[in-house]
């Protein structure tokens, strides 16, 4: 069953025409279909002197159209599932030229990219990856009936792409990722060395001419014959084809493009037209790419599509919903459509989690102001994400559903992975290495373009500023401050104005994110119950929130802002607009429908009750005898809430029994709150955490469990699998439910049954961790000497070693040593090694490493001894030794040097997970910071107090 997630309950769909377009279709110079976000679909039979919305029966995005003459067509799109970031795809039929369309209801496939058909029962479809459907391409023979896999991988999924026919097409990807398909077989094209930017389009003419754009100006040509000699990048080669800069991308035009990041692209015999972010330029090529033109649009909103029904008369598509025209092959252009020219508020954040929603919901949602979205970093470089659905599509997808209009993710920053905090030179060094010594440089540009391209009245930081020492949001928050002047100024990135065509713009005012401290800030209190969006800025960000991270979280309760020096809101001002001419139904400011009136005091009732029920949770939460009794009170505090509202609470007491260490009371939640929700977005969750539960022995020993209890609840983690099977089949096939599913099966000694799914998470995944972690857990690969994964040697120790730190003991001089390293090659200033050592009663762990600071002296090492059993006083247990320190090596640490369970996030620190059934799911978790710091926590149960004993020197 597919719940559809609107963008907001009272948000139109074509919310007053501002829905960003994402494709266009014309079969002849006249009659033409734009398809876009909200599920809009817009039509016109003058060549586009009129557009005309269509009904289209659905609120997500549809990205792609197409049809063979002018009454069948298709128009294909999906959703993103919250917290679990799947897809689910949309694919509508008309048989009478859009005045009706309908939604096949039992497609199952994910969210749809691209869409293409070359008469009424042949057509191909390219998709977002799938656990299920590694290939993300599909082709059908029956009008889009049913479709057919293609064989191949798309680990890290396809962004676009165009076939001839169902067997011949070229696939564009991310971070330099293509590949063609030839003979019904996907061919992996070699990345030609464009790590950070993606391809983003593609079109076939032939098996062996066809185009590829992307991001940073990326152009390339698809030829059969060898690359130029000239050629300054390497070229990619795969069945004779080669892939090739084309003709004069060099000189002035190579310095012109690297401005944009190219989305749309057209070819018709020897003419090729490409376009993208910013908007202002529509570049032609009328001798197969030999030479280029640029010509101006007279916009700068970025265009997502473009058409040619002839080499003369052509339409670009895009943000805000702009439609552009053109009856001279693209020399000129004239604006037909469009909700807006401008945004009223752009936002700048160091990373898409630190996306202020409710902020959004509030100007965008509520009041109307067009917001567009820049986020700076990407964490997608060191370890590739697993995500069925991009991040940067997510996050759009997010600021959509509060009311936003547009979002981007920059591609120029990479950052190192979730979890590490480098310092800002650490993070300027990695940016220099790729901007050729000009990244801080490469940051002001970027947020001066958004700005000269969104033309905003406001910019605020939306930076998570709540530790002024975190190094990246303090680097973002200056950038953006100086950018802000530099926008303004002609004679900064003159090369902006010049030769990408933009102009020089003055922001009126600018915040960024304050402590919740202090005087003087405009507050937004996510409370507020918004009668525009029919719920509270909290209510309405929750969902779209879960679109960028895999775990519920509630709102802050206020969020504050003020300018960046510190300084009082202007005038004591409330409101980020106060004294700014900006009306409804103006350039940057959409016209809202009215409230409906009818239900305005249901709704507002409804919002009231949810925060009264979220605050007893939240009280009983400090106090443990209070908690106690909530699973008691549970329908009477669900008893006035709609089902998302009553869900929403349910999985909220649910986790707070989880991470207090009450496991049996949130199992039997979560157990009510499937049952009784099973559409909920936070159901998946909710499976995943019981699955996890009842397979774990990590959990049963932690419970004190016998085997015949330990038989029962295997028993039930495999009932729960055939739940979630029948009822989110496309869930059953992500490994985070198929490895703790093998589990209990092996437990229960069913191994057939469990290697079923190891080969299933080995087919259906590229070769990444989880793919590793498969192949090691099958037989067949340890009897034929194939290990596919580093293993660590711990060897035993005849004697136990001194727990001192000097790491000299005769145990360490024979253990071996494994070195830990960055994927990246940039740890040669911190090197850091770890041995292995055991007895009959301790694992012994000794680590070597050098603080992450340049030019610091080396870090101590640390050695370590840990059990599993419970310390019994946790300061002392924290001081103890093995028993043969002297006097001098047993004087005690205070116990204010060396808490328990510190907050390590901002410390260098080596972290141990012990996974002692291979459910890859829970595990016991040790950490140990460069001062011999510790933290330790048993799943998400930080109340778990092992006895561990940690030196460091």
């Amino acid at each position: 069953m597919l719940a559809m997630l609107a963008a907001s309950p009272c948000l139109p769909a074509a919310a007053d025409g501002d829905a960003r377009l994402n494709d266009v279709f014309f079969v002849d110079s006249q009659r033409g279909w734009a398809v876009g976000d909200r599920g809009t679909i817009l039509h016109t039979d003058d060549a586009g002197q009129h557009w005309r919305p269509q009904e289209s029966g659905v609120d997500c995005s549809l990205r792609s159209v197409s049809f063979v003459n002018e009454q069948l067509g298709w128009a294909a799109g999906g959703l993103t599932r919250p917290y679990t970031h799947l897809s689910a795809g949309v694919l509508l039929n008309t048989r009478d030229g859009g005045k009706t369309w309908t939604r096949d209801p039992n497609l199952f496939l994910p969210a749809l990219r691209k869409v293409g058909f070359s008469d009424n029962r042949r057509g191909w479809a390219v998709a977002c990856r799938s656990s299920i459907f590694s290939g993300g391409v599909f082709t059908t023979e029956d009008g889009g009936r049913n479709w057919r896999p293609l064989a191949g991988d798309a680990a890290a999924g396809w962004l676009g792409g165009h076939f001839l026919g169902p067997r011949i097409g070229l696939l564009a990807g991310p971070n330099g990722s293509a590949a063609l398909v030839r003979g019904g077989q996907i061919e992996s094209l070699r990345g030609d060395g464009f790590e950070l930017r993606s391809f983003t389009d593609a079109r076939l003419l032939s098996p062996t001419d066809g185009w590829l754009v992307g991001e940073g100006g990326l152009v390339r040509r698809l030829t059969d014959q060898p690359p130029p000699a000239s050629a300054t990048e390497s070229s990619a080669l795969v069945g004779g084809a080669t892939l090739v800069p084309p003709g004069t991308l060099g000189g002035y035009f190579a310095k012109v493009i690297r401005h944009f990041d190219f989305v749309a692209l057209a070819v018709r015999g020897p003419d090729c037209w490409i376009a993208g972010d910013p908007g202002t330029l529509v570049f032609h090529s009328a001798d197969a790419g030999r030479t280029w033109q640029g010509f101006a649009t007279g916009s700068a909103i970025p265009l997502r599509a473009i058409t040619f029904a002839d080499p003369q008369h052509g339409w670009a598509v895009g943000e805000l919903g702009v439609i552009l025209a053109t009856s001279d092959g693209g020399r000129t252009w004239r604006r037909q459509d469009g909700g807006g020219s401008r945004a009223a508020l752009l936002c700048v954040a160091a990373e898409p989690d630190d996306v202020p929603l409710e902020l959004i919901a509030r100007v965008s949602g509520s009041e109307g102001y067009r917001t567009a979205v820049l986020a700076l970093g990407r964490r997608d470089v060191e370890i590739a994400p697993r995500d069925d659905v991009p991040l940067a599509d997510r996050l759009h997808e997010a600021v959509v559903g509060v009311g936003g209009s547009a979002a981007k993710l920059a591609w120029q920053f990479p950052l190192r992975q979730p979890g590490l905090r480098a310092g800002q030179q650490q993070i300027l060094d990695a940016w220099d290495r790729l901007g050729e010594g000009h990244g801080l440089d490469q940051l002001r540009a970027r947020v001066v373009q958004a700005i000269r391209t969104w033309r905003p009245a406001v910019v605020v930081v939306g930076n998570a500023l709540d530790e002024d020492d975190n190094p990246l949001s303090l680097l973002v928050r200056q950038a953006v401050t100086q950018a802000v002047s530099d926008a303004a100024n002609p004679k900064a990135f003159p090369n902006q104005i010049a030769d990408a065509g933009l102009t020089p713009w003055r922001t009126a005012r600018l915040f960024a994110a304050a402590p919740p401290e202090g005087r003087g800030a405009i507050e937004v209190v996510t409370s507020q119950f918004s009668p525009a969006l029919g719920r509270s800025l909290e209510d309405a960000a929750a969902e779209p929130r879960g679109l960028l991270r895999d775990q519920y979280s509630s709102s802050p309760r206020t969020i504050r802002f003020r300018p960046p020096g510190g300084g009082a809101a202007e005038g004591g001002q409330r409101d980020f607009f106060t004294g700014l001419a900006i009306p409804l139904a103006s350039e940057s400011r959409r016209a809202l429908p009215p409230p409906p009136l009818e239900r305005l005091d249901a709704m507002q009732r409804a919002a009231r009750r949810r925060r009264q029920a979220e605050a007893i949770i939240a009280m009983a939460a400090r106090n443990g005898g209070a908690a106690e009794q909530l699973l008691a009170q549970i329908d009477t505090l669900t008893a006035d809430l709609d089902p998302e509202g009553a869900g929403q609470l349910f999985y909220h007491l649910a986790d707070h029994y989880s991470r207090s260490g009450r496991w049996p009371l949130a199992a039997e939640v979560f157990e009510a709150m499937v049952e009784r929700y099973p559409q909920h977005p936070l159901c998946p969750l909710a499976f995943q955490w019981l699955m996890r539960y009842y397979s774990s022995t990590e959990v049963s020993r932690r419970l004190g469990q016998d085997a015949s209890q330990q038989a029962k609840w295997r028993t039930r983690a495999l009932a729960l699998g055939q739940q979630i099977e029948r009822r989110h089949f496309e869930w059953f096939g992500q490994p985070g439910v198929r490895f703790p599913l093998a589990t209990a099966y092996r437990a229960l000694g069913q191994t057939r049954q469990a290697e079923k799914l190891y080969q299933a998470v080995g087919r259906n995944g590229g070769r990444d961790a989880w793919w590793a972690c498969a192949q090691a857990e099958l037989p067949s690969n340890d009897a034929k000497g194939r290990p596919v994964k580093s293993r660590l040697v711990c060897v035993r120790a005849t004697e136990r070693p001194h727990l001192d730190g000097r790491l000299d003991d005769p145990v360490w001089r024979k253990a071996k040593s494994a070195a830990l390293r960055s994927a990246q090659g940039d740890d040669e200033r911190w090197p850091a090694t770890v041995m292995l050592a055991y007895d009959d009663e301790f694992l012994y762990l000794a680590m070597d490493c050098r603080k992450n600071v340049p030019g610091a002296p080396p870090s101590p090492p640390a050695d370590a001894q840990a059990s599993t059993e419970p310390a019994a006083d946790p300061a002392t247990a924290e001081r103890r030794d093995n028993g043969k320190a002297s006097d001098e090596d047993a004087r005690p640490t205070p116990p204010t040097l060396r808490p328990r369970d510190a907050d390590l996030a901002a410390q260098d620190r080596v972290e141990m997970f012990l996974d002692i059934d291979r459910d890859y799911a829970t595990y016991y978790y040790l950490a140990v910071d460069h001062r011999g710091w510790t933290f330790d926590r048993c799943w998400d149960d930080a109340t778990w107090d092992p006895a561990w004993f940690v030196a460091s020197q």
